[in-house]
């Protein structure tokens, strides 16, 4: 069956229950020589690199530990000037650009609504203007998201919607795919760098996605509502720090507001690491 198929079947099937069922079974410590099979079967199917993992793969007690891996000491750097913005994940780039008349592309040819995508026309209306980039973590990538900049989260915000897949057929195919989608979004705020807006994208097979700074948050959680999440005091978070993590590859979406930041050098299906410089303060 080709990916065409894929997606045109997966939008008539259950997307949330195969997810949860997906979650269910990645969290499953037993039987054990069953999971440790499954774990080394999953690891060569999607071309891990293990010698990157913090720990040997019998370390891991379930196939959701390995998924959200923790890499080794000195895997990654972060780039260390502070007016670097910096990747939040290793991935694929996808379309990036510019905020114009509150949409962004999807792909060449298909656009959509800022709006739609953070659930909220006043805080898309900070990104007018401002640099965008789409980041795509297919299964053999490290799994988790980091901040792109340091800064205080004041604000998130969980958007319930479809699992869909989110390769490139998908995307083609799809209209409003991210904004359709399951979603977990983070703002981080930085004296001069302004608001940036980090927007993890469920997608087919994602079992969950939570954050660090608040264990309330978790998605594909059956008969949840919108939440709008407000933090007195604010979560600090540094560059480089841990955000959250997916339980399975997906898409993060990741807005600047106009003035404030620079995305350089970037191209649609270049690779990027966690860390890597991919744009600058504009002050």
């Amino acid at each position: 069956m080709d990916r065409d198929a894929v997606v045109t079947l997966l939008q008539r099937l259950p997307q949330g229950a195969i997810s949860r069922g997906w979650g269910w079974l990645a969290r499953r410590r037993s039987p054990k020589m069953a999971v440790s099979a499954l774990k080394r079967a999953f690891v060569a199917a999607a071309g891990i690199d293990m010698r990157e993992a913090a720990e040997d793969i019998e370390q891991y007690k379930t196939l959701e530990d390995l998924f959200v891996r923790e890499l080794r000491h000195g895997a990654r750097r972060i780039d260390p000037d502070p007016a670097a913005v910096v990747s939040p994940v290793d991935g694929v780039l996808g379309a990036c650009g510019r905020v114009t008349e509150g949409t962004m592309l999807q792909v060449k040819g298909r656009s959509y609504s800022v709006s739609k995508l953070l659930n909220s026309d006043a805080d898309a209306g900070r990104f007018e203007g401002g640099d965008y980039a789409t980041f795509y973590l297919s299964p053999k990538d490290y799994h988790r998201v980091h901040a792109p900049i340091s800064g205080n989260i004041h604000q998130a915000t969980v958007v319930p919607g479809r699992l869909l897949p989110v390769f490139a057929e998908a995307v083609a195919q799809v209209e409003d795919l991210f904004a359709r989608n399951e979603r977990v979004i983070t703002y981080i705020d930085h004296e001069t760098m302004g608001r940036v807006a980090v927007v993890k994208v469920g997608a087919t097979m994602v079992g969950r996605i939570t954050v660090t700074y608040d264990a309330s948050i978790a998605s594909n959680v059956f008969g949840q509502s919108i939440r709008e999440l407000a933090y007195h005091p604010p979560h600090r978070i540094l560059k480089g720090a841990c955000v959250g993590a997916f339980e399975l590859g997906s898409t993060v979406v990741m807005l600047t507001e106009s003035g404030r930041i620079h995305l350089k050098g970037l191209k649609p299906g270049m690779a990027v690491h966690m860390g890597e410089r991919i744009g600058q303060s504009k002050s």
